[in-house]
């Protein structure tokens, strides 16, 4: 790229595929914390079948790479007589990846909560969706926290992957331009500084998450 007006159109590009993956991210997180919620009361769960199913399917999940599991699920949706389309069959990938490592982030921070807290909490009498809302959710936030920020920041990366099922966003956008121009180190060295923006600001913003939460002595800031 030598003239400033291609710079400005690549500089574009990028901005709106870093929209997109952004977009991607966040629906996937927000799908992922609910999916994850369900697979905790599923490996907590009393029944032993229920906790081998879980741990089974945290094993394959995390055990499998996500550019495996895009292609597996972008193939199988048609074969299935499904036609989503490249966008839902990513979020579904990101949603099913992120799961089971928010699963595993939840079940870490319920593990965590001192046996002297259950006791404590279960003296007062209180019902179990109050002691869930009022005693474990906090406790669980405050040792999670740090970690499913992490994870998000894991999120942003592993949109990237989708790229190969043929969702347009930040990468495939690099690859669109580097064909056009053959400027590859720019272009490149241009993506790799969205995806940093993108991930810096979201760990900006679990920092200030922990900040509040320190102020109303739920969590410590990390180092």
């Amino acid at each position: 790229m030598t003239t400033w007006s291609a710079w400005q159109n690549a500089l574009a590009l990028l901005a709106q595929g870093a929209l997109v993956s952004l977009w991607l991210a966040a629906a996937s997180i927000a799908a992922g914390t609910v999916v994850a919620v369900v697979l905790v009361a599923v490996g907590l769960s009393r029944i032993g079948l229920l906790r081998q199913a879980y741990r089974v399917y945290i094993w394959v999940v995390r055990g499998t790479p996500v550019l495996v599991q895009a292609l597996l699920v972008f193939y199988a949706l048609p074969a299935l007589d499904l036609h989503a389309g490249p966008y839902i069959a990513g979020v579904i990938v990101l949603t099913m990846y992120l799961g089971v490592l928010f699963a595993e982030v939840f079940r870490g921070g319920v593990l965590a909560i001192p046996q002297t807290q259950w006791d404590s909490a279960k003296s007062l009498g209180l019902p179990p969706a109050a002691l869930l809302r009022r005693v474990v959710a906090p406790l669980v936030g405050r040792y999670s926290l740090p970690a499913y920020i992490n994870v998000c920041v894991m999120a942003v990366k592993a949109s990237s992957v989708l790229s190969i099922i043929s969702v347009w966003e930040l990468t495939f956008a690099a690859r669109q331009i580097i064909e056009r121009t053959l400027a590859v180190f720019s272009v490149l060295g241009l993506a790799a500084a969205f995806y940093f923006l993108m991930c810096f600001g979201i760990d900006r913003l679990g920092r200030w998450a922990e900040g509040r939460l320190a102020l109303r002595g739920f969590a410590g800031e990390r180092g």
